[in-house]
């Protein structure tokens, strides 16, 4: 999975960095914060891994249909 292609955006907010990132495949998007002194090779590994999780977490859940988010209400 390492070799996904993602989009990153990040955005300066006082001392902070908002960075967004996107995989390119599935549209999954995520965004966390840093402090804004983080190098940028930081921030991309820190990016591509929180991806990488939240794919794979995704994909734990699927094989588990009746594991739900925890919101709203089945009926």
């Amino acid at each position: 999975m390492s070799g996904r292609e993602i989009y990153i955006e990040v955005i300066a907010i006082g001392q902070a960095l908002r960075v967004a990132a996107i995989d390119a495949e599935t549209g999954e998007e995520l965004v966390f914060q840093v402090p804004r002194n983080t190098p940028r090779e930081e921030i991309d590994a820190l990016a591509r891994a929180k991806v990488e999780w939240k794919l794979s977490r995704n994909a734990d859940n699927k094989k588990r249909p009746d594991t739900g988010s925890g919101r709203g209400i089945r009926v």
